[in-house]
């Protein structure tokens, strides 16, 4: 496996404190973007950098994404898949009348309020060439094509309502509808990492009651031993993310070989792959 971290600063700064051949500048010459690998000595310094300008109050970079990328070997060997829509639209199923019970989210950081409704979305913003998607909350939708090969192979630990078209009077669409996870969720291992940032050590956002991990996540899933169940559809019990506004803390979407499998051999599109591990 290979871990990449693309990161992007400003030229102001960059000029100042990188290597002139490091990164490359963008046409306008105000930001250079640098891909690297997570053990490149760069990144490092890139670190350290950051820190030193943070505590001052201000910041090195401005943006940033990890991926990573796997051996075709590794993917045939893999236990578990975590995955999760690439396409992200609004507006929010709240926004649309979608409701949920907020009385029953975490009082410490308000996650894991049930949703009380079915999922209120205005049809015209779902995106057409995906098979999933995504809302700014974390509410999954899926094609019809989806249904058809989840249940063409059988596979288990989904459910899917449909979704209704607030700009259709609240009818209920033909084409798209909502992922639901069913089943007794799964326990992250501490092995994973979550925070503000690729350098966060602290956790930013991390719940002291345990729902939350942190804001973002900067590691692989590892979930603990013994605790993946035989259903191919799964979701973890801890949740990455922040509520606030529209925004919900949600958890990671985890696949079996099988289901992920069956998605790719009927090229259904939308999903980002990566593998999960088992502590």
């Amino acid at each position: 496996m290979q871990e990449i971290i693309e990161i992007r600063v400003p030229e102001s700064l960059a000029g100042r404190f990188l290597p002139a051949e490091a990164g490359a500048t963008s046409a306008c010459g105000i930001v250079r973007k640098l891909t690297l690998k997570m053990n490149d000595p760069l990144v490092r310094q890139i670190k350290r950098i950051d820190l030193k300008l943070r505590a001052e109050g201000r910041a090195f970079y401005t943006a940033w994404v990890i991926s990573r990328r796997y051996t075709k070997r590794e993917v045939a060997k893999a236990e578990l898949f975590h995955v999760w829509p690439k396409r992200v639209f609004e507006p929010a199923g709240e926004e649309c009348g979608t409701t949920y019970n907020d009385a029953k989210a975490c009082p410490e950081c308000g996650a894991g309020a049930p949703q009380t409704s079915s999922l209120f979305l205005d049809g015209r913003r779902i995106p057409r060439k995906v098979d999933f998607a995504q809302t700014i909350a974390g509410e999954i939708i899926v094609s019809d094509r989806v249904i058809e090969v989840f249940r063409g192979l059988r596979l288990t630990g989904a459910e899917f309502d449909a979704v209704r078209l607030v700009n259709r009077g609240g009818m209920p669409s033909e084409h798209h509808f909502q992922l639901q996870v069913v089943g007794q969720p799964i326990e992250l291992d501490p092995a994973t990492r979550a925070g503000e940032d690729p350098f966060d050590e602290d956790g930013y956002g991390r719940c002291p009651c345990g729902d939350v991990v942190g804001l973002n996540l900067l590691s692989e899933v590892v979930v603990k031993g013994g605790a993946v169940s035989d259903a191919d559809v799964m979701v973890t019990r801890q949740m990455v993310g922040v509520r606030r506004g529209l925004l919900r803390p949600r958890p990671m979407l985890l696949l079996s070989p099988r289901a992920w499998r069956g998605i790719e051999d009927a090229n259904l599109k939308g999903l980002v792959v990566e593998i999960a591990r088992c502590s």
